[in-house]
């Protein structure tokens, strides 16, 4: 039976994964900030065994007694667009991940499962497999290709099996409240209209839910050590995306689209090739993308 530990297990994908593995009878080590919000966990909170940073690093102790064979590494600082060019916020994130890599040595670490994001391949357009050059175009990316570079040499080095996983775009319950289903939501709910950019871009939308199973997968299977994309396997245009909400929340609700212009550098085709996922895992079976949409306007109906 593994024993997994989650860090950034608050946030909105951490705490499906948590969800999805305790629900597989999976043990989980919780690890957060001490005035973290954990609402995202209140279904299976009591089943967590929490840790807090601190800031005199006796976490760290409190981790090696604990024991874990595996590290999802969730937590990121700065992920949002103000932050993505802050390079002293960002740099913080090598620090911690040293700091898990301590504690990895000292419980001898079977794997370590780290969430990387398309944006370190850069401005994107099409479908693009791990192969495809990476260009850092802010503090985010290029301190994400930084972090690949040290799970890459310490894990090879100290015989952990390292996966990378390549995000591209995620949707579900529990996002962020000014992400855009959620807030495509509040808006329908509550007003009459709203500008828009054209809404071209093609974008593949991967359910969280299908995410986590993903996840669980990789720990139940031997997985060869690299870097994966995760991602849909198929695209969906943004302006498709939103008259599918629009026709389940508020059919009346007036869209003006191309009100907006496109910010500079978008990117107007980001999917990602999972074939190398795939020949590890075998064929993922995915949510229907219309199930799994009315399944998140529910949500957010609800909520």
């Amino acid at each position: 039976m593994h024993s997994v530990l989650i860090t950034g297990i608050t946030g909105f994908i951490g705490s499906h994964i948590a969800e999805n593995l305790v629900q597989n009878g999976i043990e989980v080590i919780g690890l957060k900030r001490n005035n973290s919000d954990t609402w995202r966990c209140f279904g299976f909170h009591d089943k967590i065994q929490w840790v807090d940073i601190d800031d005199d690093g006796k976490y760290k102790d409190q981790l090696v007694k604990a024991s874990f064979d595996t590290i999802v590494h969730c937590a990121w600082i700065g992920v949002e667009s103000k932050d993505r060019d802050n390079w002293a916020e960002q740099a913080k994130n090598i620090n911690f991940l040293i700091d898990l890599l301590e504690v990895a040595k000292k419980v001898r670490l079977k794997k370590f499962i780290f969430l990387g994001s398309q944006a370190e391949y850069g401005n994107i357009s099409g479908k693009v497999s791990e192969e495809y050059k990476t260009i850092a175009l802010n503090a985010y990316g290029s301190i994400k290709l930084s972090c690949l570079e040290i799970v890459k040499t310490f894990c090879d080095t100290n015989d952990i099996n390292w996966i990378w996983l390549r995000l591209f775009s995620l949707f579900g319950e529990k996002e962020n409240a000014n992400w855009l289903i959620p807030s495509l939501v509040k808006s329908m709910l509550n007003e009459n209209q709203m500008d828009l950019t054209p809404g071209e871009q093609r974008y593949s939308y991967l359910y969280i839910k299908d995410f986590t199973y993903i996840i669980n997968m990789i720990l139940e299977m031997s997985v060869n050590s690299g870097i994966y994309n995760v991602s849909a396997d198929n695209t969906i245009t943004i302006r498709s995306l939103i008259e599918s909400v629009r026709a389940y929340i508020n059919p009346e609700f007036k869209l003006n689209f191309g009100a907006l212009s496109y910010r500079e550098n978008q990117s107007m085709h980001m999917e990602g090739d999972i074939s190398k996922l795939c020949s590890q895992l075998g064929k993922i079976e995915f949510t229907d993308f219309n199930v799994a949409l009315q399944n998140t306007l529910n949500y957010y109906i609800k909520n």
